[in-house]
C-alpha cells in the first residue's frame, strides 16, 4: 500500500544569499564597526562576550548604510515574493518594509545564546566579516543553528530522521533571512580576528495609499 498523499506541514523556510560585488562595502563597514566597538562596551541582549552596537543602523543615512539596507531590503522583498507565489498568494498590496537593525562584534570565544525575534516578520544576518575560523579543528565554530520550532522528539537509535537543528556556515557578503519567530543561536566562534555581523528584523506593513493593481 502506498501513501495517499505526503505533506510538509508548517514548514520553517530559510534563505541563502551570497551577495555579489561587496567587497569595498564590507570593508568600509567593517572599519565602521570595528571603530564603534572600541569605543564602549556595547548593549548586552543575547551576546555573550560579543559587542553589540545600538539597534540604530538602518536609520543612519551614511552612503555605507544605504546601500547596505537597500540590497537587504530588495532581497527580503524577493524572499517575500517567493514564498507568496510558492503557496499560490497573489500579492495585491503594495509594503512598506520597517526595519531595525544592529552590528555584533565577535572576538574569539564569543557566541549568541538562544532567543528569537517574535515581533518580526523576518529576520537576517549579513556577514560583513566571516572571520577565519577553522572549521577542521572545530566543526561548530561561530555556526548559526536554527532550532526545530516543532516539539522535540525522542531520538531513534543510529539515525538522525528527525533533527532538532539546522545550521548555516557564514560567508562574508552573505545574507539570511528567516522568520522572526524560529529560535536560533551561534555556536562559540574560534578565530583569530573579529567577526561582524549585521542582523535585522523586518516588518511588513500595508501602504494604504498606494497599490500594485
Amino acid at each position: 500500500m502506498s501513501a495517499v498523499d505526503r505533506f510538509g506541514l508548517f514548514p520553517t523556510p530559510v534563505f541563502v544569499y551570497d551577495m555579489d560585488e561587496t567587497e569595498d562595502l564590507n570593508a568600509a563597514l567593517r572599519v565602521q564597526m570595528m571603530t564603534e566597538s572600541e569605543s564602549g562596551p556595547g548593549l548586552l541582549r543575547s551576546n555573550v562576550g560579543t559587542w553589540h552596537s545600538p539597534p540604530d543602523l538602518s536609520q543612519r543615512t551614511e552612503p555605507i548604510f544605504r546601500k547596505l539596507f537597500g540590497n537587504i531590503v530588495d532581497r527580503v522583498n524577493d524572499t517575500f515574493r517567493t514564498l507568496a507565489a510558492s503557496n499560490g498568494l497573489a500579492i495585491e498590496n503594495d509594503y512598506r518594509f520597517n526595519v531595525q537593525s544592529w552590528a555584533m562584534v565577535t572576538p574569539p570565544g564569543g557566541y549568541v545564546i538562544t532567543h528569537d525575534h517574535v515581533s518580526a516578520h523576518f529576520s537576517t544576518a549579513y556577514y560583513v566579516d566571516a572571520g577565519d575560523a577553522d572549521l577542521d579543528a572545530k566543526p561548530n565554530s561561530g555556526l548559526l543553528a536554527f532550532i526545530d520550532p516543532g516539539r522535540a522528539t525522542s531520538m531513534i537509535p543510529g539515525i538522525d530522521l528527525f533533527p532538532s537543528t539546522f545550521t548555516v556556515q557564514p560567508k562574508s557578503g552573505r545574507l539570511v533571512i528567516f522568520p522572526g519567530t524560529i529560535q536560533h543561536y551561534v555556536h562559540p566562534y574560534h578565530g583569530t580576528r573579529e567577526r561582524i555581523c549585521i542582523s535585522s528584523n523586518v516588518r511588513l506593513e500595508m501602504d494604504s495609499g498606494r497599490s500594485s493593481q
